[in-house]
């Protein structure tokens, strides 16, 4: 397929230079597929890259998005159990070599060489994405493409809660931060059985943690309200949760973390927070806890989230707030900093 298409481009290193730009359709080679784009999600890093509000490299220039479902366009040469007209969603690890320790045992999202869609490699905020045929899904028939395009951050949510952390039946689990990763975390820890579930937030939260309590939350708590430790402490008996996993990742969000883990429990860090830690990490040692990294996703994991999805185990159609064309990526971005919206999605534009 030839000819050009609307995309959002972080055209070069300097803060807000991004721009919808004319592209060229995206070219295949004999193992991937072309997809065209039917739903991009917005990330919460989006507009943090746009800025220049992280740590993460951004070869620039490059087409934004990692989220995103849509059908196969066309198909290269070697592909085989794909049909054009086939509803997929992508997983975000556009390109890894295959051959190194971490590909070779099923932790290839850990590739040295791995280019992430959005990053690395042009991504989906266009109409057509380039896509290898070994990270393709096949979303199922009663799920949309519009929820498919969240079955990203619900692989991060399942990967971090159910591989990375140690959830039990009758456990107390503490989610940071009342985004989108911190939802999906709040509903895997849902499923995998824990009988309190304490959403924190902070001022300007106020609406999130109403959804979080029907999304599976047991319990919201305000951080910047007076009296906010005591209160996570009197929800889990005194001595704290047994898992915290902490969606924002700043400074303030890791010592709360500390503050409320359960002695011999577990603090799971997923988001990301770029400025240094400015406190003690003794607490960790003194209640002898565990602090586990979190990062990505895995095939098996697409999988099973699909299923999940597929099942009505997992409803992600309630966290779409918005749903914008892309030449309003703008909008959609100022939506997300301002807590405006929970998860806003774009629809390609001609």
């Amino acid at each position: 397929m030839t000819g050009t298409m609307k995309a959002v481009v972080k055209y070069g290193p300097n803060a807000g230079e991004t721009a919808l730009q004319d592209k060229p359709i995206p070219q295949i080679g004999p193992d991937d597929v072309l997809v065209k784009v039917a739903y991009i999600g917005i990330c919460g890093t989006d507009p943090h890259m746009h800025m220049n509000l992280t740590n993460l490299t951004v070869a620039v220039p490059m087409i934004f998005g990692h989220e995103f479902a849509g059908t196969i366009a066309e198909l290269g040469e070697n592909v085989q159990g794909w049909a054009a007209g086939d509803r997929v969603t992508v997983e975000t690890h556009a390109d890894y070599c295959g051959t190194c320790e971490m590909c070779r045992t099923n932790r290839y999202h850990l590739c040295r060489n791995r280019k992430g869609y959005g990053f690395q490699a042009d991504g989906a905020f266009a109409s057509y994405v380039r896509v290898p045929s070994r990270i393709l899904h096949r979303v199922p028939e009663n799920v949309s493409l519009r929820d498919a395009s969240l079955s990203e951050p619900l692989c991060v949510g399942y990967k971090s809660m159910v591989d990375n952390s140690n959830i039990r039946p009758g456990d107390t689990v503490v989610v940071i931060g009342p985004g989108p990763i911190g939802m999906v975390c709040i509903k895997m820890a849902q499923i995998c059985g824990a009988s309190e579930i304490i959403a924190v937030g902070a001022n300007g939260d106020e609406q999130r943690l109403q959804m979080a309590l029907t999304y599976g939350a047991t319990a919201a708590v305000n951080s910047q309200e007076p009296g906010a430790v005591e209160k996570i402490m009197a929800l889990t008996d005194g001595y704290g949760a047994d898992l915290v996993a902490d969606t924002a990742g700043v400074s303030a969000t890791l010592k709360l973390s500390l503050d409320v883990v359960r002695p011999f429990g577990q603090i799971t860090k997923i988001g990301w927070g770029p400025k240094p830690v400015d406190f003690s990490l003794d607490k960790l040692l003194q209640k002898s806890a565990t602090l586990q990294g979190h990062f990505s996703h895995t095939w098996d994991v697409w999988e099973k989230c699909l299923t999940l999805m597929k099942k009505g185990q997992v409803d992600l159609g309630p966290l779409i707030t918005h749903e914008l064309p892309l030449d309003q990526w703008e909008k959609g971005f100022e939506l997300i900093e301002n807590r405006e919206a929970m998860k806003v999605v774009l629809t390609p534009i001609d």
